[in-house]
């Protein structure tokens, strides 16, 4: 994880956070993954969740220039898959502030409080 999205998970409240840490892992992207597509494959650029860029890979290399371009994504990988996780971080923190929005304030206190109270006078 870059500083930059650091700091984007140290600006949320603290139940954003929360989804962010518990998501993100599950859905973060192996470099030894990416290998193996890689060398198997040569599908890397479907496991990184670009499937039209493997399909472009694949179409040319029946004119030998994806071979070429296969090989340089092995010194490439680590670069591809911090990129991908980058995104998935960015998806991540901007699910977890349409999920868990902060709450608004209004002179200074919070309208949900006051909502709160609200629901309780009424329920007694």
């Amino acid at each position: 994880m870059d500083a930059q999205t650091r700091m984007e998970i140290q600006n949320l409240t603290e139940q954003q956070q929360q989804y962010v840490i518990q998501t993100l892992p599950a859905k973060e992207k192996s470099l030894s993954s990416a290998y193996i597509f890689w060398v198997l494959f040569g599908a890397h650029y479907f496991y990184l969740n670009k499937p039209f860029k493997n399909l472009f890979l694949w179409a040319l290399c029946y004119i030998y220039i994806g071979f070429v371009w296969w090989l340089f994504d092995l010194f490439r990988m680590k670069s591809l898959v911090a990129d991908c996780n980058r995104e998935i971080a960015r998806k991540v923190i901007h699910d977890a502030i349409l999920l868990y929005p902060k709450p608004k304030k209004v002179h200074g206190e919070t309208i949900d409080a006051e909502f709160e109270e609200s629901t309780k006078e009424n329920a007694s």
